[in-house]
């Protein structure tokens, strides 16, 4: 097993429950084991989410679905929620359908993971990098590692997780496999030049986003979720979502682009219907007093502004005009993206080895026997909620039951 994470976690435990004879080993080339679980959710460990509908839950990830489709038959949502409550582990549900440990410490996971991984007899072994891959002519494979050591092993997971830079997967490609190049994903929009920047840390709990030019999302081009306004620009799950399906539009243009944010969350139809009822019944106030869309007051204040309208202003002296120009800002505000902000403890990338490269029954590499992928390395993932720790845990488990049936 190469990597340390929830997918190469998850796989060593499986792996060793179904051939408890069979000696698991983990090799992790930092002195941290588990380290994005650790800071998951703001350190609470975000485990999954309660979306039990494949089809449903499927739409969560911008890239690996024909894959997911069947590992997440094997090991579903379900399987992962009782799973963790056999060991102890009693998990909570949100609002938004995230689920976390009801104690909200991500060592309560990890506690979990390493107290099973050791119960088995599963063994590990950290600031031990893997230098050399070399598959044997009579099977199996011979690894060398950074202190020079040589490890024979039957079968070989690599959850190495998601590498930024593309010649990191050189030695799979010398093997013959194809490699998607990597670009970030989950990132958050740097918008430098902008009056937003006074408003940082407001933020709407139902909007959306939409990048001009750029096709994508699920009404129109637009993203939905909380909006955040950050000092460097804008974050918050509907940017997140935004940013993980258009991740190689938005490389592709070196992430400079004009974001469209409606902070009504309702498009403009409903938006007007809603806007003009509103000022039909408060005719007699001042505008700053309406904020018909029920926004926080400092946003409101900044569309007034921004459409040139008097504060102070009564709305049966409005023109159509103005009126526009409010509602306009208020579905539409244009924001010129300059750069993206990734959390490196949560770094996600899109592509990897190229789904395609992989047997969807088994993990194991389609013309490498024994070599079998779990988790990030994969050309897969998700979107912020849980669904990339659903993913490491199904084609964890998934690769390590057929690693260890295999030996």
């Amino acid at each position: 097993m190469v990597g340390a994470g929830a997918a190469g976690f998850f796989a060593a435990i499986n792996a060793k429950a179904v051939k408890p004879q069979k000696r698991v080993l983990i090799i992790e080339k930092t002195g941290k084991i588990l380290s994005k679980v650790l800071v998951s959710g703001g350190g609470r460990c975000n485990v999954t989410h309660n979306e039990t509908d494949l089809a449903a839950l499927l739409t969560n990830y911008p890239r690996g679905k024909g894959l997911l489709k069947w590992t997440l038959r094997k090991w579903s949502v379900t399987n992962t929620i009782r799973w963790f409550e056999r060991h102890g582990v009693a998990l909570k549900t949100e609002e938004d359908g995230r689920m976390f440990p009801v104690t909200n410490k991500s060592s309560t996971i990890i506690d979990c993971l390493m107290q099973t991984a050791q119960n088995l007899g599963v063994q590990w072994e950290t600031k031990t990098g893997m230098e050399l891959l070399r598959p044997l002519n009579g099977g199996g494979f011979e690894v060398e590692t950074s202190s020079g050591q040589l490890i024979s092993a039957k079968t070989v997971i690599l959850a190495c997780g998601g590498w930024a830079k593309s010649e990191q997967y050189d030695f799979l490609r010398e093997l013959g496999i194809e490699i998607i190049n990597p670009v970030p994903s989950l990132f958050t929009f740097n918008v430098p030049d902008t009056p937003l920047k006074e408003l940082q840390g407001v933020s709407v709990p139902w909007g959306r986003v939409k990048i001009t030019g750029m096709e994508g999302g699920t009404d129109n081009g637009w993203f939905a979720g909380p909006v955040l306004i950050t000092h460097w620009g804008l974050s918050g799950p509907a940017v997140l979502k935004a940013s993980a399906f258009l991740a190689r539009n938005l490389e592709e243009v070196n992430y400079v682009a004009t974001a469209l944010v409606d902070w009504t969350g309702m498009g403009e139809e409903k938006a007007r219907s809603l806007f003009e009822a509103d000022l039909l019944m408060n005719a007699a106030k001042k505008i700053i007093n309406v904020n018909p869309f029920g926004l926080p007051k400092r946003l409101w204040v900044h569309i007034l502004n921004a459409s040139a309208i008097d504060e102070d202003k009564t709305v049966r002296d409005l023109s159509k005009s103005e009126k526009n120009k409010i509602l306009e800002f208020a579905v539409r505000t244009p924001l010129n993206i300059q750069g993206k902000t990734t959390f490196k403890e949560e770094f996600v990338t899109a592509g990897g080895v190229a789904t395609t490269e992989v047997d969807k029954d088994s993990m194991e590499s389609k013309s490498i026997p024994g070599l079998f992928f779990a988790g990030e390395i994969l050309d897969v993932d998700g979107i912020t909620g849980g669904f990339n720790f659903q993913a490491a845990w199904s084609t964890g488990y998934v690769a390590g039951v057929k690693a260890a049936e295999k030996a």
